[in-house]
């Protein structure tokens, strides 16, 4: 019986989907284990003993949080750190003071003087000991475990939570403040087991209804013999079936979470682009048919929860689309009737409404983005139309079925998501929409040769050198290099220790802005140079055809050819990047018994000017 109450429960638990992944592609990397090290007190074992099932290797070690805690060595087989920091050891090295007199300092907070005090304290010494981590975990990424936040307000139900001196406020300010001190890190990310704690329920986890807010761990037993001979016995609290079912809930749940925010790292099969339907898909029924909804009704519920999964998408710097079977000024109508401006045709870099096939539409969708189809996803509730396109578009991802289900796999998924957001990305639709114009300008030019356009355009093109993680592309350059497939001379991705490992040993990284008459498009190409080797070069999509590409190839090659007379590059066919399978040869190298070679620099395009090479911080180069 128990045996079947269990597999009843662990059955519901499973049923929930919090996190629905995406439909995958022919080229979707299947899950893989990782080998995770958890760095942390006996509080974090139990993430290791409930873990049999999740897939994963987990190597516990034990870790305080004092200063002087040594930090163990990554070994070369773990793919992420995870550390969960004690927040008794904390309170202790920010009030030097000893447990069990530091397990107090919430409880003897007279004013809000003390709080800021603590905090000015606490956040300090954060600093200092994510620092020390940050210093000795380098190769992989470094996921930090919030504390956990009371479960109710300690001083009384009646009495303000909101205070400078609550215990729950001290402690999300301590999360902020943990928060910051990661932010600052290269390779350190902040994971927030508050989230997590609240869907599967405190109450059968968190141990702060009996011991102190310090402690701030999951219910155990480790005490349980020595209370065993008290008249009243204690029952052993792991043996009760909510906390055995919660605890594996819980261990599972934050195990699925870290396995995200590494795919989100490596952006490892990324979503660019999201393609939606209109009738039953942007909103309720088909608005043509004139059917007895309102506007409200039309839209209250799940398709504004759809529509704002949607616009935090394209916050994240992702691009939308329509794709409608309809009449074209009849429907913008009533797009606009029925969302009033909460959502507009201008938030959609792209919009097919027509009576062409759907996925005619999207090929020419894809193609004006510069895309390719395996990081796009199709949205429909007609099942029929989705096989059109999934079968004309092997590649593409098509979501139907439940309708229910789109917000939460469109916000949660790990393809959808980034691990920052530069300003060319918050920026990308408004450049996509720019980008179009400018091409139909040029289509539309007669009697202009494109060289008389290209001229015409007064482009000019920056170059920058990153040397330090702190400086000021080095985001953008790190999400354009591993972003990038159809312009990336190699396919490598890297990690960021890694990227910052090749800066730091003399290795050359060079960014480049383009700006015309009508847009800016910021950064817009990578370079790595290593000595006498171009090691690896990539272009944004939205500039292919200007000439940016022949520029940082000049640049390349005369920066190389100082190291050496004859210098060498590497092109390998990843199987997306067909657009820069001749670029060496475009810019003068030539294929040997060793590769490809050069001993002389490319000419620059003449209807691009050079700007920002003189810059102090820049090797110097002679165009």
């Amino acid at each position: 019986m128990r045996q079947f109450i269990r597999d009843f429960f662990y059955t519901s638990v499973a049923d929930k989907r919090v996190n629905l992944p995406l439909p995958p592609t022919s080229l979707a990397i299947e899950s893989r284990k990782l080998n995770i090290l958890l760095l942390g007190t006996c509080a974090v074992d139990m993430l290791a003993k409930r873990s049999a099932e999740c897939g994963h290797n987990i190597r516990h070690i034990l870790m305080g949080s004092t200063y002087h805690a040594p930090v163990p060595d990554v070994a070369p087989r773990d793919d992420v750190a995870v550390v969960g920091l004690t927040l008794r050891h904390i309170l202790s090295e920010a009030t030097q003071t000893p447990e069990p007199v530091a397990d107090m300092v919430f409880a003897r907070l007279q004013s809000d003087d003390d709080a800021r005090a603590l905090l000015e304290k606490a956040g300090d010494y954060l600093s200092k000991k994510v620092a020390q981590v940050a210093a000795k975990v380098t190769t992989v990424p470094v996921l930090y475990m919030s504390f956990f936040e009371p479960s109710f307000n300690y001083p009384g139900d009646l009495i303000d939570p909101f205070s400078l001196t609550s215990p729950g406020y001290l402690v999300r300010e301590i999360n902020r403040l943990l928060s910051d001190a990661v932010r600052k890190t290269n390779n350190g990310y902040f994971l927030d087991s508050n989230e997590i704690l609240n869907f599967v329920g405190r109450r059968h986890l968190q141990d702060d209804v009996v011991a102190s807010s310090s402690h701030a761990s999951f219910i155990n037993d480790w005490d349980f013999k020595l209370d065993a001979n008290r008249l009243n016995a204690p029952k052993a609290l792991v043996n009760v079936l909510t906390y055995e079912v919660t605890s594996r809930e819980y261990a599972l749940a934050l195990l699925s979470r870290i396995e995200a925010i590494v795919k989100i790292v490596e952006q490892r099969n990324p979503v660019k682009l999201i393609i939606v339907d209109l009738d039953d898909t942007m909103w309720r029924g088909v608005a043509a048919e004139g059917e007895s909804l309102s506007p409200d009704q039309r839209i209250e519920g799940w398709p504004i929860g759809f529509a704002e999964a949607l616009m935090f998408f394209k916050r994240r710097g992702g691009l939308l689309a329509i794709c409608s079977k309809n009449e074209e000024a009849a429907t913008i109508e009533r797009f606009n009737s029925i969302w009033r401006g909460a959502i507009t045709l201008d938030d959609f870099a792209c919009v097919r409404i027509n009576w062409n096939p759907k996925s005619q539409n999207i090929l020419e969708i894809i193609k004006e983005v510069n895309l390719l189809p395996h990081n796009c996803v199709f949205i429909d509730d007609n099942d029929r139309e989705l096989s059109e396109v999934k079968a004309a578009i092997p590649d593409i991802r098509c979501l139907g079925g439940n309708h229910y289900d789109w917000r939460r796999i469109i916000l949660r998924s790990a393809e959808t998501q980034v691990p920052f957001v530069t300003e060319e990305s918050s920026r990308r639709t408004d450049l996509v929409r720019a980008i179009s114009q400018r091409e139909a300008n040029a289509d539309s030019t007669s009697g202009v040769s494109r060289e008389a356009w290209l001229a015409s355009l007064q482009l000019r093109q920056s170059f920058f050198l990153i040397k330090t993680p702190k400086c000021r592309h080095f985001d953008r350059a790190f999400e354009l290099i591993n972003k990038t497939n159809q312009f990336n001379t190699t396919g490598k991705r890297w990690e960021k220790s890694e990227f910052e490992k090749f800066i730091s040993k003399g290795g050359y990284c060079i960014v480049s802005s383009l700006r015309d008459r009508l847009i800016d498009n910021g950064i817009i190409s990578v370079c790595l140079i290593k000595c006498e080797n171009i090691v690896q070069v990539v272009l944004s999509c939205r500039v292919f055809g200007l000439g940016a590409e022949l520029v940082v190839g000049a640049i390349a090659t005369r920066l190389a050819l100082k190291a050496r007379s004859e210098i060498r590059a590497e092109l390998i066919d990843t199987g997306k990047n067909a657009t820069c399978h001749d670029y060496f040869k475009r810019i003068g190298f030539s294929e040997t018994m060793t590769g490809l070679c050069s001993n002389t620099a490319n000419e620059l395009p003449s209807y691009i000017k050079i700007e920002n090479l003189g810059a102090p911080d820049f090797p110097p180069v002679q165009i």
